[in-house]
């Protein structure tokens, strides 16, 4: 493809018009006036034409554009998403190794069979008999085919209840995400894919294998257990927390919680900044909250803990000590 080493981050201006282009092109939002005026701006510059044809070689190559991209998606507002989705474009043109982590992101994230907004959960009927449940701001696609049933986690966390396979042979039943690979051995599961280079299974009924996408060396995780692992490695098993499949639900549940890691799992469930302040992310939380309804669970929190509720916004609230008396 010519011009494709030349494209660096001086070319960020170019690239960034390119890909505009390229995802209005793919939203269908061109009319014949609106390819005219692609066309012309393709051949105002030598530049141009080499970012144009590096993007469209970029989506061919990682898979097209989502048709999605002319409604909202993930619960975004549909100019958030196709900011992210130019941004990932321009990040993978000019700068490739990391960029193109951030397309595979973002292109299997808005492409994917089935999403969520941030405080929706879903349950999806699996062809198999099984149940798919997916958490707030979640992303998934299943692929079964004859060789295998196969659940692909872009973003977020699900749970899966398996059924037995009516296939001669059973098919195997996998759930992949970035870090690697779980096998399901007859079972109820979750597994959360946290962004950050690892991902967390728990195991709420028989067991799973887990295998690291690098090779690493497999784990049989038993009920009762969970672990995370990188693409490299497994963690040593640890008791899973009580309720840990209690958001499907609709509940969080807390047993003594430290208030900071309750915070933090309360905020994937609502939108928006929510904190809280590390001088008292130590107190401890026991209760039944909804995910449901975020602002009574922080209310009830405010109750029962010496903390305030401090709302900058409806979207950007912390968890603050109670200020002194008399100050």
């Amino acid at each position: 493809m010519p011009g494709r080493a030349a494209l660096s981050p001086a070319d960020t201006g170019v690239v960034n018009q390119a890909a505009h282009w390229l995802v209005k092109l793919h939203a269908g939002e061109l009319d014949d006036a609106g390819r005219r005026a692609l066309q012309r701006w393709r051949e105002q510059d030598p530049r141009h034409e080499r970012a144009w044809q590096a993007a469209e070689s970029l989506a061919q190559r990682f898979g097209s554009l989502p048709a999605e991209l002319g409604h909202a998606t993930l619960g975004r507002p549909r100019q958030r998403s196709r900011r992210a989705l130019v941004k990932s474009l321009v990040l993978a043109l000019t700068l490739p190794a990391s960029g193109a982590l951030a397309w595979r992101r973002w292109g299997g994230e808005l492409s994917a069979d089935y999403r969520t907004a941030t405080g929706e959960t879903r349950s999806i009927p699996l062809a198999d008999g099984g149940q798919l449940f997916l958490s707030s701001a979640s992303a998934a696609d299943v692929l079964f085919d004859a060789a295998q049933r196969r659940i692909v986690l872009h973003a977020g966390e699900l749970l899966v209840q398996t059924a037995p396979d009516s296939a001669r042979p059973p098919r195997p039943f996998f759930v992949h995400t970035a870090e690697g690979r779980i096998r399901a051995l007859g079972t109820r599961f979750s597994v959360r894919h946290d962004g950050a280079g690892h991902s967390r299974v728990t195991v709420l009924e028989h067991a799973v294998e887990i295998q690291p996408a690098d090779g690493g060396t497999p784990l049989r995780l038993e009920a009762g257990q969970q672990a995370r692992f990188s693409a490299s490695a497994v963690s040593p098993p640890t008791p899973a927390p009580a309720g840990a499949d209690a958001w499907v639900r609709g509940h969080l549940v807390a047993d003594g919680q430290p208030l900071g890691d309750f915070i933090a799992e309360l905020a994937r469930f609502r939108p928006g900044l929510l904190r809280c302040d590390p001088e008292v992310a130590g107190l401890r939380v026991s209760g039944v909250f909804q995910t449901t309804d975020t602002d009574r669970a922080l209310a009830t929190l405010a109750d029962s803990l010496p903390v305030a509720l401090r709302y900058r916004s409806r979207y950007w609230v912390s968890v603050e000590a109670l200020p002194a008396a008399g100050g």
